[in-house]
């Protein structure tokens, strides 16, 4: 589902050249819930950016299902980001002068053909917010309006969901409702779920651990890759 091939990222400061991404090779299957942890100044927000089609490599390539993002136009960057990834920020994004309602559609109507409003209020009603949807967010609590800023990922059925750190804004109560809803629809769905955190239990949950230190991929904890409990049961039953 995502590809990287020695992605680079540096910032050009005169006649210095700052690295903040040193060369990251990395391949992410479909349906995988992947936490990308390090300390402030790694890289992960960065890294980040650079799968989700909102920021370009220095030098390198990226993939998403198979589409090469690294040399593509914004105006075609933003059809495939529009398509395949849903963004959750950790500052939620919302648009002030949109209810509820509208902020969830708002993907929607930029990138689907017909009426989303089923879908829109479905996914409110999914996230806990069904009297709320016509709230402003200025009206919303800070978990209120992350849950929106989910169900607005969530409206276009994207394969993958990027978040950065959404949780790093709210109290332990709102943290784990958003990172449940995020992992119910990374279990039921099959969404591919890129997710940069700074808390350890919140990068427990995932299937995979990135870790970056200047740059750098230093650690790379895969799952578990060996036959399936299923697979075991059918080849008990087969003897």
């Amino acid at each position: 589902m995502i590809e990287v091939r020695d992605a680079k990222k540096w910032i050009q400061n005169g006649a210095r050249r700052v690295e903040i991404l040193k060369g990251i090779t990395l391949t992410i299957p479909a349906g995988q819930f992947v936490a990308i942890v390090g300390a402030s100044g790694s890289g992960k927000s960065t890294l980040l950016g650079l799968l989700a089609g909102l920021d370009t490599p220095s030098s390198g390539e990226i993939f998403l299902d198979g589409v090469p993002i690294h040399n593509l136009a914004e105006t075609e960057l933003a059809a495939v980001r529009g398509e395949k990834i849903g963004f959750v920020f950790q500052s939620y994004q919302l648009i002030e002068t949109l209810t509820a309602l509208e902020n969830v559609l708002l993907p929607y109507e930029l990138n689907v053909e017909g009426s989303g409003i089923a879908q829109a209020r479905r996914l409110l009603d999914e996230v806990g917010l069904t009297e709320r949807v016509d709230h402003y967010p200025v009206q919303l609590s800070g978990g209120e309006q992350q849950r929106v800023a989910l169900a607005r990922a969530f409206v276009v059925a994207p394969p993958i969901v990027m978040a950065d750190e959404p949780t790093g804004n709210l109290d332990s109560t709102n943290g784990r409702m958003v990172l449940d809803l995020l992992l119910e629809r990374n279990r039921k769905a099959g969404t591919t779920l890129v997710l940069v955190t700074h808390d350890p239990e919140v990068a427990s949950q995932a299937d995979r651990k990135i870790v970056l230190r200047d740059g750098m991929i230093v650690e790379d904890t895969l799952p578990y890759t060996g036959p399936s409990a299923v697979a075991i049961q059918d080849q008990e039953k087969n003897g």
